[in-house]
């Protein structure tokens, strides 16, 4: 289990490097932040496979998870797929009207203990507040697609 944790580190540390290294070709106005994020992520994978490597020397068991259940993993293949069709549909057919039907939806799939109507409701106050926040108070575009 030590071999898989150490890999898994040192796989993410490759990422954050790579995001890293590719950040010296952006603006030098828009550096700040992508090098924090890549510093911080290779910090704290750095800390994660030194507790892994304490761990293996004093013989501490790594407290892992049971794996997926069948039921787990159709549910993580059905989120994929449906938030990839969203990505797709939402320039095309318009951001606002994916947005709601996809938040509507997935949290109607994740959770059906609530009273149906907050599901449309929370999804509309979600895009209401997508809308002042980015278009109206940050001026920043969104996609636009046949119907809004």
């Amino acid at each position: 289990m030590y071999k898989i944790e150490k890999l898994g580190t040192l796989f993410l540390m490759a990422i954050f490097a790579a995001f890293f290294v590719m950040t010296g070709g952006v603006s030098e106005k828009c550096q700040t932040y992508p090098y924090f994020v890549c510093a911080l992520g290779f910090l704290l994978c750095a800390l994660n496979l030194g507790r892994g490597v304490f761990k293996e020397k004093k013989g501490i068991p790594i407290d892992t998870s049971a794996p997926l259940t069948t039921e787990q993993f159709i549910s993580i293949i059905i989120t994929l797929a449906v938030s990839s069709l969203y990505i797709f549909l939402a320039s095309r057919v318009g951001y606002f009207i994916m947005t709601f039907l996809y938040v509507a939806g997935f949290s109607y799939y994740q959770s059906r203990e609530q009273k149906k109507y907050l599901y449309p409701v929370v999804a509309l106050g979600m895009c209401v507040v997508i809308y002042f926040a980015f278009k109206m108070f940050l001026h920043i575009p969104l996609p636009a697609g046949l119907l809004f």
